[in-house]
């Protein structure tokens, strides 16, 4: 009777099991899918809203630089011969502009030689007109040189780099984007450039505040030299800023070359983290970098929600399979027992103790066999005590 049982036993575990195991598989595999393709996703959305956070910023600022480009004292200033009332107001145009347009620190007009006719200053909050004997000439840095050349209505984009004054990197460093375009009068002819200096902290806190928990945000120049970093310590390490060296390359560097200067989003697994990167451009038609967004997680984070799922699958599957074995152990007992009893009095009965009644609490065809073992039992009673009367 054991092995029945136990037959009865393995055959309701495996009927129950089969299906368990092919239905929990098939959602195990999908549900993980997919929540692992929505880890990936929240990862895309949230480097490339920074992305395009940084280069809506950024978009204002060539507006901006236009408008006063082409406003009545700019015009008139270099219509004039530069004369003084010219250049009264235009400073004071300038001042009012730095006032209501926090984010410049500087806003300048430079005449075709290079030297600042008109620079206003924003330090701590407050613009202030720089006095004219403590302007410079500016012909021998880049910016003059990219912007000077351009044609009329084109414009020049600096890359992000640390300011300087005197040749020197200004102290406390103040991180800078400068946007420049040529000023040409009414016959078309050069008369200078108008430019700003983009206070960068104001775009690269949009990185820095995105660091959660063990995630680690940058922000990397195309050369892979860090702009942001949670480690102060590692930013501006490029030879034009502090010449520290340290980048992003020396940090992570079997994977540096699938990041640093991508020019699409992209996500690079690596054994303990995920890495995702989305490119910053500075042109409607994306075709120059400012540098890349870059978001680091540990793989364990990005994959909490699918481990987390997976344990409390399992953990339902192991409930459901002790469930299943319990009642498993229940249905075969009711099944068995009845044979049991009827075997163990049927052997009574062929050793003549004939006085217990056959009873079973079944209704199934165990009873009917029970029934049919009573009549049995009665018969032999009735039989034997014929045979005793004689």
């Amino acid at each position: 009777m054991t092995k029945i049982r136990n037959k009865l036993l393995f055959a309701f575990v495996l009927v129950s099991l089969i299906p368990l195991v092919a239905l929990g598989w098939y959602a195990l595999t999908s549900i993980s899918g997919s929540l692992s393709s929505i880890s990936d996703s929240k990862l895309k959305d949230k480097v490339t809203l920074v992305s395009v956070s940084i280069e809506d910023f950024l978009d204002n600022v060539s507006n901006d630089l236009f408008y006063l480009r082409d406003s009545m004292p700019l015009q008139a200033m270099v219509s004039s011969e530069q004369t003084e009332n010219a250049r009264t107001n235009l400073e004071q145009n300038f001042l009012a502009f730095s006032k209501h347009k926090s984010i410049y620190h500087q806003i300048r007009f430079l005449d075709a030689t290079g030297m600042e006719v008109v620079r206003v200053d924003r330090n701590k909050g407050t613009s202030k007109v720089v006095a004219r004997d403590r302007l410079q000439n500016k012909k021998n840095r880049y910016y003059y040189a990219d912007t000077v050349k351009l044609a009329n209505g084109k414009l020049m984009i600096s890359p992000l780099d640390l300011n300087r004054e005197k040749g020197n990197v200004e102290q406390p460093l103040r991180p800078v984007i400068r946007y420049g375009t040529p000023v040409y009068n009414s016959r078309n002819q050069l008369r200078g450039i108008v430019i700003f200096n983009v206070i960068a902290n104001e775009f690269l806190k949009l990185v820095s505040e995105k660091n959660i928990g063990n995630e680690k945000g940058f922000f990397i120049s195309e050369d892979g030299f860090y702009f942001t970093n949670p480690d102060g310590r590692k930013e501006w390490g490029g030879k034009s800023d502090l010449d520290t060296g340290k980048n992003f390359e020396k940090d992570f560097p079997t994977i540096a070359a699938q990041v640093i200067g991508s020019n699409s989003f992209r996500t690079v697994d690596h054994d303990k983290y995920i890495v995702a990167t989305a490119p910053v451009f500075l042109d409607k038609e994306k075709t120059k970098m400012l540098g890349g967004v870059v978001n680091v997680v540990p793989t364990e984070d990005v994959f909490s929600s699918v481990t987390t799922f997976r344990n409390i699958f399992l953990l339902i599957c192991v409930g459901v399979f002790l469930t299943t074995l319990f009642l498993a152990i229940i249905l075969a007992k009711s099944i068995t027992d009845p044979i049991v009893y009827l075997t163990q009095i049927t052997h009574d009965m062929s050793k003549g103790r004939l006085s217990s009644t056959v009873t079973v609490s079944t209704k199934d065809e165990t009873k009917l066999l029970a029934e049919s073992v009573e009549r049995l039992r009665k018969s032999m009673v009735i039989l034997l005590k014929r045979m005793r009367k004689k």
